[in-house]
């Protein structure tokens, strides 16, 4: 089982989306949002000949998508079948960049990234490497000499143990969303941007589109991809979407020469260069807590870049950006329809910049064909219902 479902997965890295669905008569979606997810989602409607409109209080990409740093992987992501959305996102993003062309700008260099011994970094990464090689992740386990042959330069300072992703890329948030609905308004997608959505609008009980701060916006299905935003209004819905707390900040500098070719993580410190040259940088993927994002973190994450690379050019910071991660309860996708709503969709997730191609498609599919899709399976808003449930069967 497990074999025929790699087959599945690599067999979409080289599947072009549909020029156009079947869809009888023609469907209208109103997509809300317009973050990666909800740009994949009004891109792939659009690609599939729904009669499409994308509604955004912001430009495309300016809120949480903005504060991503947008590393595109598959690492220690768990269970089996939170892996292989990954790695359907990882494929799907190059499927985009055939479709797209050269608006999309992706960097195809890998990952590298080293560790000391502190808690028990070494048997941890061992069995994360030795999880992904058996799910046919290419990752390996690398010396410091490696390191240091792969990073001319570099510091690294302890180095316990190692590690190079070939797949793994990364793309600048913003860029690849505006990329995404400017090729969505090319397939006839219309364009609701610095318009506030305020209410889901009924007629005879149904859902029959949006009501925002310009007037309603009239159509057959609603696809909410409103990030942090998401859980008051899917409630409106009956779509529990349950999100949790995770502070990420970020400091970016001035365009600089090219001096990354891959996403690089040393211990507490991660890097990136955006195709615009601005050296993104930041502290690992957990919760900042109350760290504030001004000029002297910013300087802080730059001198510890410096630490590892003391033969870089001047750094000079330009921005620093503060992003409240979107963050189900549970750490995976909450995407689907509602029990009391159905032609009302939610996708809301973390790892959205990774997952944003599969999601995009498969949501736009399960909208216009009204099927649900095996891969989205485990990632239900119904299993917050279930979980209530339970907890009442309990407390009796």
């Amino acid at each position: 089982m497990l074999l025929k479902r790699r087959h599945l997965l690599m067999g979409l890295a080289s599947t072009a989306a549909p020029s156009a669905f079947a869809a009888t008569p023609r469907k209208s979606v109103v997509v809300v949002g317009a973050g990666i997810i909800g740009a994949s989602v009004g891109y792939h409607l659009a690609t599939y000949g729904a009669d499409v409109t994308i509604v955004n209080r912001a430009g495309p990409g300016q809120e949480t998508t903005a504060k991503s740093f947008a590393w595109l992987n598959a690492f220690n992501k768990k269970p089996y079948s939170y892996y292989t959305l990954n790695m359907l996102g990882i494929l799907g993003w190059h499927r985009l960049q055939q479709e797209i062309g050269q608006d999309l700008a992706i960097q195809w260099g890998g990952g590298i990234s080293w560790h000391t011994d502190e808690k028990n970094a070494v048997a941890e990464t061992r069995d994360i490497i030795r999880r992904l090689e058996g799910w046919g992740y290419p990752i390996r386990t690398i010396g410091r000499s490696d390191v240091e042959a792969r990073l001319p330069g570099v510091r690294t300072g302890p180095c316990a143990i190692a590690w190079k992703s070939d797949i793994d890329g990364t793309v600048d948030p913003v860029a690849a969303a505006e990329a995404l609905v400017a090729a969505a308004a090319r397939k006839g997608a219309r364009l609701a941007m610095g318009t506030n959505v305020l209410a889901l609008d009924r007629t005879g009980g149904r859902v029959t589109g949006v009501q925002t701060d310009k007037g309603p916006i009239r159509a057959d299905n609603v696809v909410l991809c409103m990030g942090n935003d998401t859980p008051a209004m899917a409630a409106t819905a009956g779509l529990k979407t349950p999100l949790r707390e995770s502070r990420g900040i970020l400091a970016h500098t001035a365009p600089l020469r090219p001096l990354f070719g891959q996403v690089v993580m040393p211990p507490g410190c991660d890097i990136k260069q955006n195709p615009d040259g601005r050296l993104v940088t930041g502290s690992n993927f957990g919760d900042s807590g109350d760290t504030p994002a001004d000029a002297a973190t910013g300087e802080t994450f730059l001198a510890k870049v410096r630490n590892f690379f003391p033969h870089l050019p001047p750094l000079p910071l330009e921005f620093m950006t503060l992003g409240h991660r979107v963050l189900p309860i549970d750490g995976h996708p909450i995407v689907g329809a509602s029990a009391s709503d159905p032609n009302v969709h939610v996708a809301v997730m973390h790892s959205g910049m990774t997952q944003a191609p599969i999601m995009g498609q498969c949501v736009a599919m399960e909208v216009l064909n009204g099927v649900p899709i095996d891969w989205l399976a485990d990632f239900r808003p119904s299993r917050f219902a279930r979980q209530d449930d339970r907890q009442d069967a309990d407390r009796h």
